[in-house]
């Protein structure tokens, strides 16, 4: 991300009493976990680990990366407390490096929003090179329906229909849709596509969100052969 995002962040995690996101897994993640072979999970956008200690406890390798360092060390802290391994490291998402087909499951929730059209496209390149055949990808993020997208028309410079720029603090936001989600993972097997409206009583003040959740699993050419 760019430094305004790391100074966003850093000022969320801060403000926090105790985890900002709580430490209960995203539910998709636990309902499809049984899909995950056995092997490393990544997390791209780790915050304070709840989805990651989840997957450590049912005995993956777990790594992720964040740019709050914050949230770093409170992930790291939970994951001793838990008795469960983990690494974890301050990285931005444009620049690391991710080895390729390394992982059964890639995680990219709550994070993919805050970066422009080409960092997103390069985001999840990469990503989908790092999947072993077989493996998951799971996204979680603001879709068109968010009421924060109606805001960001009225004050915030428009790059195109779905991305913002916000000079203020020096930052970008894209909404996405199910069908730009497919595009980017056309020959891929898709294991859910949702979108929801909700109240979300996670973190501060109740408000409420539109969000895009999907699913995808990385298949050969022969495995899909078997199964048509």
């Amino acid at each position: 991300m760019m430094p305004g995002n790391k100074g966003i962040w850093e000022n969320q995690y801060g403000k926090a009493e105790d985890h900002l996101w709580g430490l209960n897994p995203i539910q998709t993640l636990v309902d499809y976990s049984t899909l995950v072979k056995k092997g490393k999970v990544l997390d791209l956008g780790i915050g304070e680990g709840r989805n990651a200690l989840y997957f450590a406890g049912k005995g993956y390798e777990v790594e992720g990366v964040d740019i709050s360092e914050t949230a770093i060390e409170r992930s790291l802290s939970n994951a001793q407390k838990a008795g469960v391994g983990l690494k974890a490291e301050v990285n931005d998402l444009t620049s690391i490096q991710i080895e390729e087909n390394t992982y059964s499951l890639i995680i990219l929730a709550n994070v993919l929003n805050f970066f422009n059209d080409e960092q997103i496209k390069e985001i999840l390149k990469k990503a989908k090179n790092g999947l072993v055949e077989g493996g998951l990808i799971y996204i979680n993020a603001f879709g068109v329906n968010d009421p924060s997208y109606d805001k960001n028309v009225r004050n915030a410079e428009r790059v195109n229909d779905f991305t913002f720029y916000r000079p203020k603090s020096d930052t970008y936001i894209h909404f996405f849709t199910l069908r730009e989600l497919a595009h980017h993972f056309e020959g891929y097997q898709n294991i859910k596509a949702s979108e929801t409206f909700m109240l979300d009583m996670s973190h501060g003040e109740p408000h409420y969100h539109g969000i895009v959740e999907t699913v995808y699993k990385k298949w050969n050419d022969k495995l899909k052969g078997s199964l048509s």
